[in-house]
């Protein structure tokens, strides 16, 4: 029979704000299965490979914004996780891991599907939950439901993050034929909002005076709010990368394009006095290494944890609190008035980047109507054709950075990428999961490799009529012949771009998915001309370049930039 408290669990979760939860068939995890299977609040979404449905599990995170539950059989099922666990630890991502998990008298005995599973995940969890095993023991419903109740307070909480929690089962698994089962009562539980008692005159009074000032938001949700505060900060330079989802159209995007073209002797005047921080990771590999070497007198970074990682070496204060809150804070009233000389400095600080990117842009549109087909000439009509408020996943390699040199695209277009780890390996799944959590189009331009690599994203039941798929298909890791430390190894070819005449028009075909190729300009602007239109499955566009067209175009590209810069 099932326990009741086991039966229970998912109720629990659910007051905890858990809505939905991807399930892996399996035995061992049957109560678990069951108790999720006839609760009414949770949507239940069914994955037989783990490894997709972690990932799957993390899209639907990040778009829905609340915890979503994994929960898995016994044995190497629960290693599976291990990608996108990581993922959503790097990325704060609140995801319930739950494994089903044998006796353990039967650990290290040769028993089928049975592993170490208790710690199996501890480097990218915030915690690690064993929960009790007898159920005949007195106290079996409070430590059991205590222990649930901690993992979940640990992972809602700030900084948010995956817990894993391990439940040891013995048979039966199953109910008894007339055993009734129904759920407890149990309240839900309302988040504590955060109090700010952070003094930040001095800071203001320091922010003011300053005249050279850069804002910079790493990965982060899109916020209409931070937005509208950004907005009103005309006396600071404004940095956006893609995965940001900054919009405001006064940010700069081209930094990673000028930052590696400019003379250096221009460099140090670029270095700011105060830099303001928020967010999590960067793309722009340029701008990372500019800050690195021109450190600002002062870095400001705001972030609800107690620990944060410093990827420039340059935090001069820490401050756990929202930086909308200091933004708010920045009344007009407290402004110093400059002096003339002050002021031209400001003014001169702010026109120096605001040329460069302009020159950038300039340079790059013209290079482009010239340019010969390739995966560099391909994102702009792209991004152009992404319907206004709509979600975007980015594969890792070379269409997150590429994404990031354009960003030309429609209002309320929410960017996501897996960047905490930025990893290959579950991309796919990402953007299934997104595109699950709601009805929104949700378009995933992926590299070949990475498509190839996570294409159990699709096999499942569930409907994807939703889902727009871009696949660039260069033959192999394209990456590597940009690199300039691997572009000219006699390996190149077998051992790092893995060349392949593989396409995507079989698992389009497996999965029923409408497929276009493209091999030319005219081909892909016909196919985006109805790729938007409704239909019953997925739709696919895949877009065949060569390796050597790419990186002389991306080359030439660069050059035309370095010499309008110099």
């Amino acid at each position: 029979m099932i326990h009741q408290s086991v039966f229970d669990t998912s109720e629990l979760l659910f007051s905890y704000g858990v809505k939905e939860v991807v399930l892996s068939p399996g035995s061992r995890n049957a109560p678990l299965t069951i108790s999720f299977a006839r609760n009414g609040n949770i949507k239940k979404t069914s994955i037989v490979d783990e490894r997709s449905a972690g990932f799957i599990a993390l899209g639907i995170a990040l778009k829905s914004k609340n915890p979503v539950a994994l929960c898995c059989t016994s044995g190497t099922a629960l290693l599976n996780y291990g990608p996108a666990c990581a993922e959503a630890f790097y990325q704060q991502v609140p995801l319930i891991i739950i494994s089903a998990d044998r006796p353990a008298e039967l650990i290290d005995q040769r028993d089928g599907q049975t592993i170490r599973q208790v710690g199996a995940l501890s480097n990218f969890v915030k915690g690690n939950f064993c929960l009790p095993e007898d159920r005949n023991d007195p106290d079996f419903s409070e430590d059991y439901l205590n222990g649930l109740k901690t993992a979940l307070e640990l992972a809602t909480t700030y900084p948010k993050g995956p817990v894993h929690i391990n439940i040891p089962f013995r048979e039966p698994f199953y109910p008894e034929i007339d055993q009734p089962l129904e759920f407890g009562d149990f309240k839900k539980i309302e988040p504590i909002e955060m109090g700010n008692e952070i003094d930040f005159d001095p800071f203001i009074e320091h922010w003011h005076n300053s005249t050279k000032k850069i804002i910079l938001r790493g990965q982060d949700d899109y916020d209409k709010e931070y937005d509208q505060l950004l907005d009103q900060q005309d006396d600071a330079v404004i940095i956006a990368d893609v995965i940001s989802n900054v919009q405001i159209k006064k940010a700069l995007r081209k930094q990673d394009l000028f930052l590696s073209a400019v003379n250096d002797s221009v460099l140090p005047m670029l270095k700011p006095e105060i830099l303001i921080t928020s967010g999590m990771s960067i793309i722009s590999k340029n701008l990372k290494l500019f800050l690195r070497q021109h450190k600002p007198k002062e870095h400001w970074h705001f972030e609800i944890c107690d620990n944060v990682a410093d990827p420039f070496q340059t935090i001069t204060s820490h401050f756990k609190a929202d930086v909308k809150d200091f933004f708010k804070a920045l009344s007009p009233d407290l402004k110093p008035i400059r002096d003339q000389f002050q002021e031209q400095i400001a003014q001169n600080y702010q026109q120096s980047w605001e040329s460069l990117e302009r020159v950038t842009s300039e340079v790059l549109n013209g290079e482009l109507q010239k340019a010969d087909f390739s995966e560099f000439t391909v994102i702009d009509p792209i991004l152009q054709a992404i319907p206004a408020n709509s979600n975007l996943h980015l594969s890792n390699s070379m269409p997150v950075r590429y994404v990031n040199f354009f960003q030309s695209f429609k209002s309320g277009i929410e960017v996501f990428a897996n960047r905490g780890t930025s990893g290959i390996d579950g991309s796919n799944s990402t953007a299934v999961g997104c595109a699950l959590a709601n009805g929104q189009i949700t378009t995933l331009i992926s590299g070949d490799l990475s498509f190839f690599y996570d294409r159990n994203a699709f096999f499942h039941q569930e409907n994807l009529a939703n889902l727009r798929i871009i696949v660039i298909n260069n033959g192999g890791g394209g990456i590597f012949r940009i690199l300039p430390d691997s572009s000219a190894l006699p390996e190149l070819e077998t051992y790092f771009e893995t060349k392949h005449n593989h396409s995507a028009i079989h698992v389009a075909n497996e999965y029923d998915f409408e497929y276009h190729a493209v091999h030319n300009m005219d081909d892909l602007l016909s196919s985006l001309s109805s790729f938007y239109e409704s239909a019953h499955n997925a739709k696919l566009i895949e877009i065949f370049t060569t390796p050597a067209t790419n990186h002389w175009v991306f080359k030439k590209v660069k050059a035309a930039i370095r010499t309008s810069l110099s």
